[in-house]
């Protein structure tokens, strides 16, 4: 099905719909949920199924070896590199050309051992985010992320007297050598710490930094881990704590379950190392944290920024049903624990918490989209596209799922803000793979981060481009990158249109247009060999009449002594 509207459209006429009113009260009281009598499990919240949709792309290896990547995200002065967050403390730099990698920092030294009970098990804390500065190629800063151990005074605690944090999430600000980035950690000049966290439980960290189009730092924080945002429940064999009887996403007096704003270059925050803008929706609230941009979340791992239109999007892992896409204004109020997703949430006391399909009034904010876990298990925030090499795929936003059963099944979606379809992969029907995250280049091209256990230990961890086929519409032939070898050893990546010549036989195509193309998308698709004069096209995406689409590999050999470069096709193979 091809995509008719715009998520930009989609988007806005929802934030446009949403009508915020601020209180003088402090918000987290001020929005007492009215329920009805229904009370009873929604065992299937959300009926629908996600269906695969029609854009049909490929995964390029990218590298190998790693952890668990998380984000991926360019310097703004190094454009042929990606740097990639792996969960276990390293800080890979990944060469686009050559797809080498190194490691560019290592912060493991500052991490909580990893591994619940002290085991290589699952685990959600660790080096969980980073972001550059947009003055970064001035100033060499950089911002990170991590989960250390607790032990000295945090800035923000929820942990009551006597009892003790599992960690601390930990922001800090590095130096760099912006004018050469090939020393690695012996650049790092100074580091200063501007916020520090406790954690009471090991999950729901969040973990992502972004800088938006203002130069404000976004920060996500889970509500403290556990399970139900609430104090007394029964987690893993000892009773929770540091989340209060109505739990952290609702109480706006601390950090735990928000998305914070800051400015790095102030320093009228509490602790100093950090200022508070004063255009911060809750800024003049003696009752509020000053801090906070936008709560009432459960762990919003991922969030991004449309630089097009500065779209904040966020995705927030949801308990045991609904798994959400929020669309984040200032001030909103998204519902967490008193929703999930777009339904009322019941903790149920020890038992698993659940939705309802009862009526809960307040000023909560919907997810723009959501699923249920017939689909999946935690959402894993990506990105509304805006390159140029698929554009099926601009002012889409594509993410996924970890694992729809927890068994290397992660999956790939993405929507127009409308509805969720599935990714078309060209060689096989499912990923295969834990989907633990993605990136994106200094070309707006996009990543999937993944690692074949789901936990931050081995080195199953890979990066995978996105990248799209060759296409043929019974006129043009579309191949969005070439390889070009030319006669006199040179070589270069260009992207390609030809156009078929109308009766021949076999087949032939004229080159109609070429655009020259950076290094880095080498290896994307297509090559050609001048000196045999074979074009080799290994996939083609052809769609029938009834909007099928099947992928082929054809071989095209150049036709010479012709005034325009013509191609005649010599072979076609069916590959899906």
């Amino acid at each position: 099905m091809k995509i008719n509207y715009s998520i930009l459209s989609l988007l806005l006429f929802i934030f446009l719909s949403i009508k915020w009113t601020e209180t003088n009260a402090n918000p987290a009281t001020s929005r007492e949920p009215v329920i009805s009598a229904s009370e009873q499990r929604l065992d299937d919240p959300i009926l629908a199924p996600i269906q695969r949709g029609s854009i049909r792309l490929r995964l390029k290896q990218i590298a190998s070896g790693l952890t668990a990547p998380n984000w991926a995200i360019p310097a703004p002065n190094d454009p042929d590199h990606l740097y990639v967050s792996d969960q276990d403390g390293k800080l890979w730099r990944i060469n686009l050309t050559t797809n080498n990698k190194e490691i560019f920092l290592d912060f493991s030294d500052l991490l909580v051992p990893l591994g619940v009970s002290g085991s290589n098990s699952f685990d959600e804390r660790g080096f969980l985010g980073f972001a550059f500065h947009p003055q970064f190629v001035e100033n060499g800063l950089l911002y990170t992320y991590t989960s250390e151990p607790a032990g000295e005074k945090s800035d923000f605690s929820t942990i009551p007297p006597g009892a003790s944090p599992n960690h601390r999430s930990v922001i800090r600000e590095w130096r760099l050598n912006p004018n050469n980035l090939n020393q690695a950690q012996a650049n790092v000049k100074e580091m200063r710490v501007l916020m520090t966290v406790d954690q009471p439980q090991f999950n729901h960290n969040a973990g992502a930094l972004n800088f938006g189009s203002d130069g404000m730092l976004y920060i996500a924080f889970g509500d403290g881990g556990g399970a139900d945002d609430r104090d007394g429940q029964d987690f893993g064999g000892s009773q929770m704590m540091g989340h209060g009887p109505n739990g952290n996403g609702q109480n706006t007096g601390n950090p735990l379950g928000k998305l914070l704003r800051v400015d790095p270059a102030g320093n009228n925050s509490s602790n100093g190392h950090y200022g508070i803008p004063h255009d911060n929706p809750f800024v003049r609230s003696d009752m509020v944290l000053k801090e906070i941009y936008a709560y009432g979340f459960r762990n919003p791992f991922r969030f991004s920024f449309d630089p097009e239109t500065n779209l904040l999007v966020l995705a927030d892992v949801g308990q045991n049903d609904i798994e959400e896409i929020n669309l984040i204004q200032a001030g909103g109020n998204y519902g967490w624990g008193l929703k999930e997703g777009s339904f009322r949430f019941e903790p149920n006391g020890n038992g698993p918490g659940f939705v309802t399909d009862a009526q809960i009034a307040g000023n909560f904010i919907d997810p723009v989209i959501q699923y249920d876990h017939n689909e999946g298990t935690a959402v894993i925030g990506g990105f509304i596209y805006r390159g140029k090499a698929i554009p099926a795929l601009v002012g889409v936003y594509l993410f996924g799922d970890v694992a729809k059963t927890g068994n290397s099944d992660g999956r790939i979606f993405y929507s127009d803000g409308s509805s969720i379809l599935e990714m078309d992969l060209t060689e096989h029907a499912q990923p295969g793979f834990w989907v633990l995250g993605f990136g994106q280049d200094i070309d707006k091209e996009l990543y999937v981060l993944s690692n074949m256990t789901g936990i931050p230990f081995e080195t199953t961890g890979v990066v995978y481009k996105l990248v799209p086929n060759a296409s043929f519409d019974s006129a043009v032939l579309e191949i969005p990158a070439v390889d070009v070898s030319f006669d006199n050893n040179n070589s270069g990546t260009f992207r390609a249109r030809l156009q078929l010549v109308h009766d021949t036989q076999p087949p032939r195509f004229e080159l109609t247009q070429a655009e020259q193309l950076a290094d880095r998308f080498r290896g994307d698709n297509a090559s050609f060999n001048q000196a045999t004069g074979e074009l080799s096209i290994p996939f083609v995406n052809i769609r029938d009449t009834s909007n099928n689409i099947s992928t082929f590999a054809a071989q095209l050999q150049l036709v010479p002594d012709l005034p325009v470069l013509t191609f005649e096709l010599k072979q076609v193979m069916l590959v899906r």
